[in-house]
């Protein structure tokens, strides 16, 4: 089960009664899971809104039909989950309106908001009062955008899959350009980098002087996109600036996977379980650059060694069938680990798998043979002996 799925039920049962509108967080992908606990409420209404740009007419009017549909001969409301899923499809401002009323008129239900997208609208007024996210944790990119009335803007980045960036909560989306767009994710990767470092991977042909002037124009465009400054310069080097509050999906893998590796046991566990959910792809595997391939394959390689830790993790507490299903993802990144082949191998065997067993080991003597020009080892060609002669037993 989801961990986020168990942590957002905590959640959502703890809070406080006073809290009626709960958003679930735009930015949690397995909303779905707590659309279907909503659901087995008997006392739950659902209303899944239709179209676009919806106005104050349209939302009630849906949520009429629903009502009556489902609730026909319930005339007021009974104390009960009220679920409005797809918001996003209304306008900002008729939502909030919607929202309100449903609020004043059914004092004793809950309101449950799924949309897509931060609804801003409803942030005016209601997040004082009314309003609750959850999911909320900051270590899986979940941030609680109640608390954005902070002194520093908060920057999302997500670098894993195609890239997204979120300012103070909604999305950035026109860049002017690629070169903007890939400086940004460079210089948010890097932390720090000096101008060399910049010129040489982004324009190693151009002059110093050439260089410097497009430089300057992509940065000016990178913060008038943004609307801040992302960057600093101090002794020699770009920093990301210390005014902005950065939430970097990158940077929080890393942490996590190298905490792990001095945690005790059930830390580490869990620290790998956050690390491997970040991994929502390979590393903005859009952009072609050199420095974004070098980086993609650095970090599919961590992301194979952090699958591997909680592979062994899981066989030793005794769950063969997640282990087994976490060697064989991290198997795909690297099919000619022999030591991976190995574990997955006897744990085959182990769950009377011996087809699979040998299986996995043709594919890494293939594999071998096509990259290297080598055997298995010794060990393994034994292992897999053993096996065979495992099949015949059980064919006899």
């Amino acid at each position: 089960m989801d961990w986020l799925y168990e942590q957002a039920l905590r959640q959502f049962k703890e809070m406080d009664q006073k809290r009626r509108l709960i958003l679930i967080h735009p930015g949690y992908l397995h909303a779905r899971l707590l659309l279907k606990t909503f659901l087995a409420d008997p006392a739950c209404l659902y209303v899944r809104f239709e179209g676009q740009a919806l106005l104050d007419s349209d939302l009630f009017t849906q949520f009429d039909a629903a009502e009556q549909q489902q609730w026909p001969n319930s005339g007021a409301a009974p104390k009960a989950l009220i679920l409005l899923d797809e918001c996003d499809r209304a306008a900002p401002e008729a939502l909030e309106r919607f929202v309100s009323r449903l609020l004043q008129e059914r004092d004793e239900a809950r309101i449950v908001v799924m949309s897509r997208r931060l609804p801003p609208a409803l942030f005016a007024d209601l997040a004082r009062t009314s309003l609750a996210i959850v999911p909320v944790e900051p270590a899986a990119m979940l941030p609680n955008y109640l608390e954005l009335e902070r002194r520093k803007p908060l920057l999302e980045v997500k670098a894993f899959g195609a890239g997204t960036v979120m300012l103070n909560g909604r999305p950035v989306e026109v860049w002017d350009g690629t070169l903007p767009r890939s400086l940004f994710f460079y210089l948010i990767d890097r932390g720090m980098a000096t101008r060399s470092q910049i010129f040489e991977t982004f324009w190693p042909d151009l002059t110093t002087r050439e260089a410097t002037n497009v430089f300057h124009v992509t940065k000016r465009k990178i913060n008038e996109v943004l609307g801040i400054d992302l960057t600093v310069y101090w002794s020699g080097f770009y920093h990301i600036s210390t005014d902005i509050d950065l939430n970097y999906d990158v940077a929080l893998f890393g942490e996590m996977v190298r905490d792990s590796a001095v945690a005790k046991p059930q830390d580490a566990e869990r620290l790998l379980v956050i690390a491997t959910s970040l991994y929502r792809g390979h590393f903005l595997d859009s952009l072609g650059m050199e420095w974004a391939q070098r980086r993609r394959q650095e970090l599919a390689q961590t992301y194979a060694d952090a699958l591997t830790a909680l592979g062994k993790l899981r066989e030793q507490a005794g769950r063969p069938h997640d282990a087994l299903g976490l060697y064989v993802r991290a198997s795909a990144f690297n099919p000619h680990r022999e030591d991976l082949a190995r574990s997955i191998m006897q744990l085959y065997r182990d769950l009377g798998m011996i087809d699979d067993a040998i299986a996995t080991y043709r594919r890494l003597e293939a594999e071998l043979d096509r990259t290297l020009g080598v055997a298995p080892a010794p060990s393994l060609q034994e292992l897999r002996a053993s096996i065979e002669q495992d099949a015949v037993r059980q064919r006899a």
